[in-house]
């Protein structure tokens, strides 16, 4: 059987993290392009200081396989493409969620973008709820 774990990051890592945003940045809320490297090791670094920010590399059988982070109380999930639609996101959430409980973190948030459908089911097959709707114009 396969095992899904999660293990810590260290900066050999910051390369793959930057693929997989890369390669779904379209159901992101800030970034709507593709990051140059710079701008993310500028965001790793950043985030590196941050006590309110944990990471981790989602591993299967021993290969990395994805990433999932808690900044504040939200958790964000992203699976390499060829790995997604396996249960793996379900797993590592349940994973973090003991993290979350380790950190003293009582509750995690998940903002989903609207049509990202994968992820809004992940998360509420794992039991999380629909509190509200976002909705914003942008005016300027």
């Amino acid at each position: 059987m396969e095992k899904i774990a999660l293990r810590d990051i260290d900066n050999n890592d910051w390369d793959f993290i930057l693929d997989l945003r890369n390669s779904s940045f379209e159901f992101f809320y800030k970034q709507n392009i593709p990051l140059e490297k710079t701008e993310h090791y500028e965001y790793m670094k950043r985030q590196s200081i941050n006590s309110k920010f944990h990471h981790w590399i989602i591993t299967l059988d021993d290969n990395s396989v994805g990433y999932i982070r808690i900044l504040e109380n939200d958790v964000g999930i992203m699976i390499k493409k060829d790995y997604q639609n396996m249960g793996i996101a379900s797993k590592a959430l349940q994973l973090v969620e003991i993290k979350a409980k380790e950190l003293g973190i009582s509750k995690l948030v998940a903002l989903v973008v609207k049509d990202n459908e994968s992820s809004k089911k992940i998360f509420e097959q794992n039991d999380y709820n629909l509190k509200m709707f976002w909705l914003e114009k942008q005016i300027s």
